[in-house]
């Protein structure tokens, strides 16, 4: 829990300092990620399925 705690403590004190411009920035880069992270994963299944 502690260690947990270490690695999310750097990551709220960016996020207090940011504005919200940054914010939003980094939603959409996050977003972006895990819209290409399903599209992989569907890929991949649809791959695996098709023999």
């Amino acid at each position: 829990m502690e260690t947990l705690q270490q690695l999310i403590t750097p990551f709220t004190t960016a996020w207090q300092q940011a504005d919200s411009h940054q914010l939003a920035s980094f939603g959409i880069f996050f977003a972006a990620m895990w819209l290409i992270a399903m599209v992989i994963e569907a890929a991949v299944k649809k791959a695996t399925k098709e023999d």
